[in-house]
């Protein structure tokens, strides 16, 4: 999985489909949750295809927005315990892959941080991470893994 978010975008143009729309525009925190799970298909395009199954089965919402606790279950077949919702300023103190929000002139991209720095990202280019700041992050607790 490399840029599955600009892929989505590249597809809307010949596929105008409402959940298309969705990834496209807004699917970046769902991801990032694949990456942080360690869920990380080859191919841009299985990626998408696992957003959208999430989104038909409810673990999304329409507008790709996360259900943290289905979408986890759906994905890794583990109960979620928590997930932290923490306001940031700064990322080099993560070390654990996190979904990380960066904000810039009224917009957000959600892009995947590991060892203090953007390791993934679901653009290939995202103004918002090039020129806003991060802002709040996700920490999440799996049963029987954050015990």
């Amino acid at each position: 999985m490399k840029h599955p978010q600009s892929l989505a975008t590249e597809l809307y143009k010949h596929f105008p489909t409402s959940n298309l729309k969705a990834i496209k525009d807004y699917g970046c925190c769902a991801f990032v949750l694949m990456w942080c799970l360690g869920i990380e298909p080859d191919d841009d395009a299985e990626a998408i295809m696992m957003v959208d199954s999430l989104i038909q089965a409810k673990a999304l919402e329409e507008d790709c927005t996360v259900k943290w606790a289905e979408a986890i279950k759906r994905l890794t077949g583990k109960e979620m315990k928590a997930v932290d919702f923490v306001n940031i300023k700064y990322i080099f103190h993560i070390k654990k892959r996190s979904p990380v929000r960066y904000d810039y002139n009224g917009k957000s991209h959600w892009v995947g941080v590991e060892n203090g720095k953007v390791a993934f990202n679901p653009l290939k280019f995202s103004v918002c991470v090039e020129n806003g700041k991060p802002s709040t992050m996700r920490i999440i607790h799996i049963k029987g893994i954050d015990e």
